[in-house]
């Protein structure tokens, strides 16, 4: 992509510029400071439909957020880390669009009335008392990047899908027979007793010959190869790391805030109702006025004569306006409406509405305490943004001759820095991005010596990249090694030993000795137990499974087995197995049912999502 873009009129510089100028610009009105998608660079494509880099770096945040909403301060700085959020983020953005595509054809979607209820829902953009709060929904917005109608947009995406996904899931059915078996699987209880020999002792008894050493070392030369490695020096560039040195005076904020006041007036939300009448007589207008005259509840009213198949069964509910939801005509006429009120017949494309005001939220006199730090911060951004502007061209002019990036770094009072050493398969941080790992091991870079090209790492964020040092694919020393060997292959011997001591001890219990006198000569106890369920969580969970892994007992004699796992070998005597003489009853069996039937849907959804994966076309930028 860079490549393309560094072809026609700088490349890089030319196409990141075109995205700052809009939101540079932005700072005249808080709609478009975030319309910026159409000027991102694209993350990639998913059947023709493009990923920006914007729509992957608010993924990364919304995972930032969950782990920081679920571990609190505890949670692990590198697990926020974007370049291990990333491959998640972008899955989930994949995953997304193909179910969207495939709920578009199927022609599925929402209505607005459904998108508001989910809004109103949203603890989120309550106030203390539960009740919306539409200023408290602006804001929570703007710091997510989003204006009303972006947020909206995506809610019914998300809305939609989750119908694709409740209507796949929910086509699933469970007969009773297969209810009863199932409970009849989860009610059965064993009688078992077991014995586990382990590994440590075995490990002390086995040794290592230098010639199995050397054999190990040169049968297995791939364990020990180190693989071809780079250091780099390399300069980062980015907004963010810009933002940082900037400055606002106070006297800058109030300015920004007294010319943009209309930007910052707290939005009034109306909440309306509506009848509306698609092609009335005058008579049917009438009618319906006087029954609105005469004090008729307007839920029945509507109920009775609205023509909008999707509010009239729920008293004619639109949801919310913030002015710009409904047609002009409809807008002016519920702004003059007290809450309560209803209007005259109002006439639009749509056909003739009698609208009432519900409920009025918001308004009142803007606060500049309350947006003061927003202010400071796109101000600051904007300022960044127009330093990165300049100095993104002046890096890609001098970095591609230079003899040394640290020079470069010095005079453009950025900083140069040396990687650690990193291979083919990726590094920490941004080395384990593809386009970092294709340009360090590419031709340019490690053959001819030269400085990368500007990689664009978001439509904010470049690196630039310079070989130090290329250090060859080897095989280690074998003195090297050689502990590292010692213990794979006295584990080895002794997991053989572990295994054969293991059959012997199987093989002696299937010859009529008792487990527990079979254990005790080799110094160990067996474990006896009794209607065990396979739930249970007092014994070790593999112990468990295994037993209940086993076939039925035959003609009165236990069923013997043992499986080596883990460093240890666990022997199974399997005595008896039995039923719960309770019946089911009709709630537990419907219960049953229910959740084989989700199972079943959930795999059924799964593998749905898998078709969609194997049969789309992604392209990766």
């Amino acid at each position: 992509m860079l490549q393309s873009m560094r072809d026609n009129s700088k490349g890089v510089v030319a196409g990141i510029l075109v995205g700052l100028l809009v939101i540079i610009f932005a700072l005249s009105g808080a709609e478009a400071l975030f319309s910026s998608r159409n000027t991102a660079p694209v993350a990639l494509t998913v059947n023709g439909q493009e990923i920006t880099e914007t729509e992957v770096q608010r993924a990364i945040e919304q995972q930032k957020s969950r782990l920081r909403n679920r571990f609190g301060d505890s949670v692990p700085q590198s697990f926020l880390n974007d370049e291990n959020l990333r491959p998640p983020a972008i899955e989930q953005l994949v995953q997304r669009t193909l179910l969207t595509q495939a709920a578009k054809d199927a022609n599925m979607a929402v209505s607005d009335a459904q998108i508001d209820q989910v809004i109103l829902s949203i603890p989120a953009f309550q106030d203390a008392s539960g009740q919306f709060d539409p200023d408290l929904y602006t804001m929570s917005l703007r710091r997510l990047a989003y204006t009303p109608t972006n947020y909206r947009n995506e809610l019914s995406r998300d809305l939609t899908v989750n119908q694709l996904a409740n209507g796949i899931s929910s086509s699933n059915f469970t007969t009773p027979a297969e209810a009863r078996y199932l409970a009849e699987l989860n009610s059965q209880v064993r009688d078992f007793s077991y014995v586990t020999l382990n590994i440590d002792n075995l490990l002390e008894q086995v040794d290592v010959s230098d010639e199995e050493i050397s054999r190990y070392y040169n049968e297995n030369p791939e364990a020990f190869t180190e693989p071809e490695k780079v250091v780099v020096e390399y300069i980062e560039l980015s907004v963010a790391q810009l933002m940082e040195n900037e400055s606002v005076s106070e006297s800058e904020l109030r300015t920004q805030f007294e010319e943009n006041i209309d930007d910052f007036t707290p939005t009034v939300q109306r909440h309306a109702a509506h009848i509306l009448l698609e092609e009335p007589s005058d008579e049917l207008i009438n009618e319906v006025q006087s029954a609105l005259d005469a004090g008729d509840d307007f839920a029945e009213v509507a109920a009775q004569y609205s023509e909008d198949l999707g509010s009239k069964d729920s008293g004619g509910d639109l949801g919310l306006s913030s002015g710009d939801a409904f047609p002009e005509e409809f807008e002016q006429a519920l702004s003059e409406l007290a809450v309560g009120e209803v209007s005259e017949p109002v006439e639009t494309d749509a056909g003739v509405h009698f609208i009432k005001l519900l409920e009025s939220t918001g308004g009142g006199e803007p606060d500049f305490a309350a947006e003061r730090d927003g202010i400071e911060q796109r101000i600051k951004r904007a300022q960044a943004e127009a330093r990165f502007v300049e100095l993104l061209d002046n890096l890609e002019d001098m970095s591609y001759n230079a003899d040394s990036l640290a020079s470069v770094a010095d005079t453009l009072e950025l900083q140069a820095v040396q990687s650690e050493p990193f291979s083919r398969q990726g590094g920490e941080g941004i080395f384990a991005r593809d386009q970092v790992i294709t340009a360090a091991f590419g031709e340019e870079v490690l053959e001819f010596g030269n400085s990368s090209e500007l990689i664009e790492l978001a439509s904010d964020r470049v690196v630039v990249l310079k070989l130090l040092e290329n250090q060859p694919s080897f095989v280690q020393p074998m003195d090297q090694v050689e502990s590292e060997i010692v213990a794979t292959v006295k584990e080895q011997k002794a997991s053989d030993l572990l295994a054969e001591q293991g059959q012997n001890l199987v093989a002696e219990v299937e010859n009529g000795a008792s487990l527990q006198a079979a254990a005790e000569a080799l110094g160990l106890e067996a474990v006896q137990l009794s209607a065990i369920d396979r739930a249970n969580m007092e014994q070790p969970r593999a112990v468990v499974e295994f037993a209940f892994s086993l076939p039925h007992p035959k003609d009165g004699a236990p069923q013997v087995a043992g499986q080596l796992r883990n460093g240890e070998y666990t022997v199974v005597q399997l005595d008896r197995v039995a039923l719960p003489e309770q019946e089911l009853d009709d709630d537990q069996l419907a219960q049953i049912k229910q959740g084989l039937a989700g199972m079943h849907g959930s795999a059924d959804f799964e593998s749905f999502v898998n078709y969609l994966r194997e049969t789309a076309e992604i392209e990766r930028n």
